[in-house]
Parts: structure tokens; sequence; C-alpha cells
């Protein structure tokens, strides 16, 4: 099959390029995505994230390697494997992050990336509800493919934590995608009507029908295609299919959207990467790039809990005869505990006074588990409180360990390996302790529970951060943008590969720094930006 552009994943950044491609009818466009049809109700009913995440129908199950600053443990690194990728199996939180992150990538060496530049493409996406939440105040828009509400109900435990925090000196802010992030609000998400809207259903879904676009589920990416007479010219992809191989072929250009684990695990397994790593592995070198894989970050998250002296939280509505009370409210008006997102209350908050702008992201949820791994609620009323750091300093690898592609990589995100993460963690979890105990919590709050008051002193409370703590499902930055390939930059400003032709990135991997929070919203904008300029690069 040859076709004009050829996109590989099928994710929050390829069902965005794959819309935005195909608009022109004269242009052909494939997209590839090695899962299936998002057929699976776990996956639009949002609570059904707990059981998405754990399904490798739908996930890759990646694990990453031993951390060795948290005790020797491996966490779970869920990818989704569906049409949509991870945002058919994420937390639906929609975030944009700080406008000084995208400037930051400006001043890196990156034209066209500044907060101001990249503001349109976020207009370009959102359909942003409720209207009147915001205002006319020029940072949301209507009209665009993607719907972002707010909770459909708003519940007293989590009012009562707003008016702690206020109590403690952190305001509401209804919107922290506005003019500041600083505050408390619920989070704005990627619902419709009660339901998760994935990139797929927003952006490819409602077009899937046009004869230019082809989708093809399924389909494993194995290596990158090269023109006979150029090594450094991609002109294709390998693909494992219904049991055989299968060599696919783009006229323009390949443009990878695998994300930031896999993104880099195909480039290395196509010979673009560190030689002597490649070598070792026998895989032809093709481009020397010692940044792929590298500079791997991403957000980590303890949880402290509380029990609540009022039957108010989650915890008691996910059993029994509740459950079925619950399960009704979902089908009939698309509200209640099935309609809630991974964080429901959000918060935003300084490590230090003296410093600028928030560098702490609360989840705060009337919920708490007895086990998190298997979302095993609490038999008391509870709630708990996850901070992370929103701008970590670790920097971890994704690295391929053998040729065969279906071996999965090694990923090392090394988690509070600096000690700047360790300090502003530990700072986020006194300041979560601190809104707990504001006299206006005095009569819901009955004990902590986790760590427990017995834990006092920063090593205490750092040494259970270290042993519970877990990934917030963000990892990016591993095909670096930036202007200087031997700094280890793997992309220009314009998300070209360096040393090759025809081959673009357009996913998180790209990122030259992680966003102050999550990571699905900045890569849509990422996608839509990378459409115009290839548009614009090929007058389509």
């Amino acid at each position: 099959m040859r076709v004009d552009y050829i996109i590989i994943g099928a994710g929050s950044a390829g069902c965005v390029l794959a819309a935005r491609l195909s608009e022109n009818p004269d242009v052909s466009v494939l997209l590839v995505e090695a899962g299936g049809a998002d057929t699976n109700p776990f996956i639009h009913i949002p609570a059904g994230f707990v059981k998405t995440m754990v399904n490798p129908s739908l996930n890759w199950m990646f694990t990453t390697a031993d951390e060795d600053y948290l005790g020797g443990r491996q966490l779970k690194m869920p990818r989704g494997k569906v049409l949509g990728g991870t945002s058919s199996i994420n937390g639906m939180l929609y975030v944009r992050g700080l406008a000084s992150d995208y400037d930051g990538w400006a001043q890196r060496g990156n034209p066209g990336w500044s907060f101001d530049e990249i503001l349109p493409y976020f207009h370009k996406s959102e359909d942003f509800q409720p209207k009147d939440t915001a205002g006319d105040d020029g940072y949301h828009s209507t009209g665009g493919p993607m719907h972002i509400d707010q909770p459909r109900t708003r519940y007293p435990a989590l009012d009562a934590i707003m008016d702690a925090a206020e109590e403690c000196g952190y305001p509401r802010n209804d919107d922290y995608n506005g003019a500041g992030q600083f505050g408390f609000g619920y989070y704005q998400l990627n619902q419709k009507n009660g339901r998760r809207q994935s990139a797929y259903r927003a952006f490819v879904k409602p077009i899937e029908s046009r004869k230019n676009l082809t989708i093809m589920t399924g389909a494993q990416a194995q290596t990158l295609l090269f023109a006979s007479d150029d090594a450094c010219h991609a002109i294709g992809v390998k693909v494992r299919r219904r049991g055989r191989t299968e060599d696919l072929f783009a006229s323009h250009e390949v443009i990878m959207c695998a994300g930031a684990i896999q993104s880099p695990q195909l480039l290395e397994l196509s010979g673009i990467g560190q030689p002597d790593r490649l070598a070792e592995l026998g895989i032809k070198v093709r481009c020397e790039s010692k940044g792929v894989g590298e500079n791997l970050t991403d957000h980590y998250l303890t949880r402290l809990t509380w029990e609540l002296s009022q039957p108010i939280s989650l915890n008691e509505k996910t059993r029994g005869i509740k459950l079925l009370g619950e399960l009704a409210t979902y089908l009939l008006h698309q509200r209640g505990s099935l309609s809630m997102p991974a964080g429901i209350l959000g918060g935003f908050v300084k490590s230090d006074p003296v410093i600028d702008e928030p560098d702490i992201q609360f989840l705060v949820a009337h919920a708490s588990f007895a086990n998190p791994a298997k979302r095993t609620f609490d038999k008391f009323p509870g709630l708990s409180i996850g901070p992370n750091q929103s701008r970590p300093h670790s920097r971890g690898h994704v690295h391929i360990t053998s040729a065969d592609p279906l071996v999965a990589p090694e990923i090392a995100p090394r988690y509070l390996t600096a000690e700047h993460d360790r300090f502003v963690l530990v700072e986020g979890m006194k300041i979560a302790r601190r809104i707990m105990a504001a006299d206006c919590l005095r009569d819901l709050v009955k004990r902590e529970v986790r760590p427990g008051p017995e834990i006092g002193d920063d090593e205490g409370l750092l040494a259970f951060a270290r042993e519970t703590g877990n990934t917030v499902y963000h990892p990016v930055s591993t095909c670096r943008m930036g202007p200087d390939k031997a700094a280890g930059d793997v992309v220009d400003a314009e998300l070209r590969v360096h040393g090759m032709r025809g081959l673009r990135v357009v996913d998180a991997s790209v990122m030259p720094q992680i966003t102050s929070g999550n990571t699905h919203a900045p890569t849509v904008m990422i996608a839509e930006k990378a459409a115009d300029m290839i548009k614009t690069a090929y007058r389509i």
C-alpha cells in the first residue's frame, strides 16, 4: 500500500493528525494502530478506567525496570493499545500547564512554541463547556472537536476541602487553564454527556468515512523502511498484521505518533539512536542520535488518606446495594460515581512561597484505596490527596534490549533521584496535612490513616512516598525537541528527526520539558500545530 502520509499510532496525537491531514480530499492518509476497535464498554464509562488500566487487550502492560530509589520496586506503566491510544484508558483530566512551560520550550531554541504562539492550537481543538465558567477571556473557545466538560456533580466533601484550602491561604480557582493555575477547583474533563471522549471519538470517529483516510488496526510496527539509494530517507514502515508482515509506503512522510515509550523504541529498532547500543543488538546504524530514548521524565505521586466521620465518600457507594444504585444513576442520567475521572478536585500550590508559580499538583478524591493497584476501596468513608511535583528534575531513559520488536523496551524513569524532587514532594505532603487540619474540617475528619500521625518528620514522609508512590502516567521527552542534535535533541522545531528525511515524531516524546500537569491536552496541541506545519511544508 502506498499513501501520502503514514501515521504510526492512533493515540492522542495520531488521531488529531489523521483528522487534520485528511481534510484535503486530494491527500491520502493511513493511520496505523497496533490495537483494535474501542468497543469495550469500560472505555466509555469514565470510572471504567480502573478496568482498562489492567486489561492486556487494551493496554501494553509495560512495567518499569527496578527503581533503585524506590527500594527496587517495579511500577506499572499503562499505555493504550486501542484506537484512541492512552486517551482511551487515561484519567480524562484536561490540564494545559503553565504559560511559562511553553515559553521555556521556545527559549530552548524552538521558535514557534511560546505560549502565545501555541494557544491558538488549544483553541482549535476545544469545545469548552460550560461556556459561562470562563467567559470571553481569551483562554477558551467552543466549536472544536474535543469537548471539555466539568464534573456533572459537586460533592460536599470536596467543597469542604476547598473551604479548608482557602482557610490555609489557597484561593478557589474555577479555571486553572485560564489566566493562572494557583488555587483549588474541580478538574476539567475530556468527557461529553458523562462519557469519556477519547482522541479517537473526538477527532476520527466523526470523519472516519472519508475516502482518503484508511484506518488499519491490529498492525504493529516492526521497523521503518528506507530508500535503497538513501539510508537516511524514511519511505515507509513494516508492520505485522494477522500473522504476516506487510510493507507500507509513504510518498511524503512517515509520522511517528507511538508515544514516549514506543516512538524511541521504533527509532532504535530502525537504526536511529546511539551507535554502540544498537551495534550490541546487531542493528545496522543508519543515523547517530544520542538523545533517542534519553531524558525520560514523568510525574510521581504519593497518596495520603484520611477517614471521614460521615458516610459521604465513594467508598461506601461502591459496595452492595449502593453500587446497584450508582449503576442505575449512571445508566439513566450519566451521573454519579461511575461518571468520575481519576481525580475530581485539583489543587496547584507552591512548595515555597517565594517562587513565582505553583510546582505541586494535587489530585483530590472523596475516596481511598486499601489496595491502589487493584482499586479496592477502604471499608471506611475515606478521602485521599495525592501531591506530585509538577516539574521534576529526575531523568531516566527508554531503550530497547532486543532487536525483536515484540520485546518491550527497558523503561527506567529513575523517580526521585534528584534531591529537589524529594524536597518538593515532601512539602506537598505537608501542605496536604495542613489543609486537612483546618478548623473548618474538624467535624468531618476523623483521623489520618496513611501515612498516619506517627510519621511526623520529613525523613519518614519521604520513606512513605518511596514505598507507596506511583507514576501519574505522564512519560515525556524521550525524543526531545531542540536545535542541537549533539546535545541530545532528537527532532527540530518542525518535529523532523535530525539527520533524517521524510520522518517526523509527533507525540509527548518531543516535549523539551514536561508540562505542569497532565499531558493529554498538550499532546493534542502538539499534533494540531504539527498538522499545520506539515500542510505548509507540502502546500496542502
